[in-house]
């Protein structure tokens, strides 16, 4: 991607030229060029979230001038809601040229323009309006990924010249406070034509977007140059902004000559915008390391770096705002390093047991004797000593038999670790028993049972005898 090769120094003063010229045609019929509809909503959203807005250009011809508008209020046009707008540009040693707009709410079309008592609508006023106001479009814009941090700092990888981030910086502009972003490109002699300038550009991202403050391109000779600076700008809301909160983490402060301390850098965003930090790692004011840290609202990154000394001595290191004396010593005092926490197992039954260890190390150059604390629930559960000369390690074990079920944290000066536990149910427990299934199946097996008894003892009924058959009659 070019940096100067879209961007003709002459743009933006001879676009602004030829709009007036625009205007001094207003008799003859104009060439009608209908812009797209996403341009009119951009207009839409400048009119919504700027009140008011200038800037100054300038080049090395002597064309100085200058360039606003601002909002006059709000007026019903053709039974459609609009902004009324001005719009304004003088160049010096020339008279003021002035003109009323009459913006959609809605489309961000232009109704009706007046120009110097004459009133145009139509095509006609959409035309001058809102060519009038794409100007702005184009400075006070919605550049989500063109200015995305990330993006504008890759740019110094293209090898023809080199990318310098200026920091962040606060400026009040008229009745806005802005936070603003300086880059600058300085192209090589030796780079293609495109890219043999110099360019700088602040900006400041906002709710809607991105709102340039400045622009300055020149030749690497200084024969050519064009300026656009920010004079004023009323917002309707607040720019957002960012608060980067830097936390650094040092794993130890005494070394031995050439031993490594490890950093932990946390960054986080904790305001409501897209923000930068530009940190940097110094000893003794030499610059180590550093990082352009990019991040939106709530996020957090960590960086990792480490640090290493040949000599004895005391060193001052600066991690962005912080300072931190490390010692590095031949001899130092007896100094105890723990890692590797286990727990096994880290889930059990209540009733059963889990062995917690740790490694004690003592890195220093003396014996010493140190305390071990097994912390549960953040509560002292128990404490052992250890006595180690100089690079001696050991193992240090604790047991834990927990009372009843539930996550326990579990701490050993400072490592952490988490053990799960269940309700009593392991081996050589007796199983629950279904009291009420059992109790139902023998009272159904006791009435089964007693019917069957009652139907044997029930007296048999005597059989009654049929009496004999009649005799036959006489023949």
């Amino acid at each position: 991607m070019k940096i100067v090769s879209d961007l003709d120094k002459r743009k933006i003063v001879t676009f602004c030229l030829v709009l007036l010229t625009v205007l001094t045609l207003a008799e003859s019929p104009p060439l009608i060029s209908h812009a797209q509809e996403s341009e009119y909503e951009s207009v839409a959203v400048l009119l919504s979230n700027v009140k008011s807005a200038k800037y100054r250009f300038s080049d090395e011809e002597g064309t100085v001038g200058e360039i606003g508008f601002r909002v006059l209020g709000e007026e019903t046009v053709s039974g459609e809601a609009t902004w009324k707008v001005e719009w304004e540009y003088e160049e010096e040693g020339e008279t003021p040229e002035t003109m009323l707009l009459w913006i959609s709410k809605s489309t961000g079309k232009c109704l009706q323009v007046e120009i110097e008592g004459e009133t145009y609508t139509g095509q006609y006023a959409e035309m001058f309006g809102n060519v009038m106001l794409f100007v702005w479009v184009a400075w006070v814009g919605n550049w989500g990924e063109a200015w995305n941090f990330t993006t504008v700092y890759g740019y110094g990888e293209l090898g023809f010249g080199r990318l310098i981030y200026l920091g962040p910086e606060t400026r009040t502009f008229g009745p806005s406070q802005l936070l603003i972003y300086k880059y600058k490109w300085e192209g090589y002699a030796n780079a293609p034509e495109g890219y043999r300038a110099i360019v700088e550009w602040w900006f400041a991202p906002v709710s809607f977007g991105t709102l340039i403050v400045k622009i300055h391109w020149e030749l690497l000779d200084q024969t050519e140059w064009v300026n656009i600076e920010l004079l004023s700008v009323e917002l309707v809301s607040p720019q957002p902004r960012p608060n980067i909160v830097i936390n650094a983490n040092l794993d130890k402060t005494q070394l031995k000559p050439n031993e490594e301390v490890a950093i932990t850098i946390t960054a986080s965003n904790t305001g409501n915008a897209m923000g930068t930090h530009n940190l940097t790692i110094s000893v003794g004011g030499e610059v180590k390391n550093s990082w352009l840290i990019v991040l939106n609202p709530g996020e957090t990154k960590s960086i990792s770096h480490k640090l290493s000394f040949a000599s004895d001595g005391s060193y001052a290191v600066r991690i962005g705002d912080q300072t931190v004396t490390i010692t590095v010593s031949t001899t130092l005092p007896a100094r105890f390093e723990v890692s590797g926490l286990n727990i096994s197992p880290s889930s059990i039954k209540t009733g059963q047991s889990s062995t917690i260890t740790v490694t004690v190390k003592n890195t220093g150059g003396e014996s010493g004797t140190y305390e071990v604390t097994l912390k549960v629930n953040n509560q002292a559960a128990d404490t052992k000593r250890v006595t180690l000369s100089p690079d001696q390690s050991t193992t240090v074990s604790f047991s834990f038999t927990p009372s009843s079920e539930g996550t326990y944290s579990i701490d050993v000066n400072g490592l952490t670790g988490s053990m799960s536990v269940t309700k009593d149910g392991g081996a050589g427990a007796a199983p629950e028993i279904p009291w009420l299934i059992i109790i139902g199946a023998v009272v159904a097996v006791v009435v089964v049972v007693l019917v069957v008894i009652l139907l044997k003892r029930k007296p048999r009924e005597e059989t009654p005898s049929l009496p004999p058959p009649p005799p036959p009659p006489p023949s």
